[in-house]
């Protein structure tokens, strides 16, 4: 049986374009063109693991930046691109479309 990692893992990305025709930047139409691409296992594990160290950094920090409060979990939303880059998403609403939804705790008796 083949490594199932090699077939990369399905990703849903959609491509905000604009339509051909279009009269002036301020006449534009958009369309959304959903497409499903594959990107290699390796490469979305390398960018989470990326920003997990960053998260630990930022994690640390704010830990400790107060006396009276103790930082027990972080909360991150994550978007995945076609070519597996993972972006922090930081949204102007309470909804978050796709992506994922990836919880840091410290680890017991330890630092992050």
């Amino acid at each position: 049986m083949s490594d199932p990692r090699n077939a990369g893992i399905p990703v849903i990305t959609v491509d905000y374009g604009v339509d051909d025709g279009e009269k002036s930047f301020l006449s534009r139409t958009r369309t959304a063109v959903t497409q499903v691409t594959r990107i290699s296992s390796d490469t979305l594990a390398q960018n989470v693991a990326t920003l997990c160290q960053y998260v630990g950094g930022v994690f640390e920090q704010a830990s400790t930046a107060s006396d009276t409060l103790e930082l027990t979990g972080l909360e991150v939303h994550v978007q995945v691109t076609a070519k597996g880059e993972v972006r922090l998403v930081g949204a102007t609403s309470a909804e978050v479309n796709g992506g994922m939804k990836l919880i840091f705790q410290r680890r017991p008796g330890g630092s992050v």
